[in-house]
């Protein structure tokens, strides 16, 4: 998984993540409700307020990211 990928599929600079110190590998596979093959994460106690104000969570939260954005096999 690419950092880049990751980053603009949330909406952030990849210095931003750098910031709240969340990489790929940080991403957990799961179920989320009625969605399966998808990766989450748990917003990081070390994230910069202005990142929380700009995407509008809170720290502890759980952020869905879909695994199709990884899915390279079909390329």
């Amino acid at each position: 998984m690419k950092r880049s990928i990751l980053a603009t599929h949330l909406g952030l600079s990849e210095e931003e993540l750098d910031e709240m110190d969340l990489d790929s590998e940080d991403l957990d596979e799961g179920k989320v409700e009625e969605e399966s093959n998808t990766f989450f994460f748990t917003v990081p106690e070390n994230t910069p307020q202005h990142i929380l104000g700009k995407k509008g969570w809170s720290i502890g939260e759980r952020v869905a990211v879909p695994i199709s954005l990884f899915d390279v096999s079909g390329s």
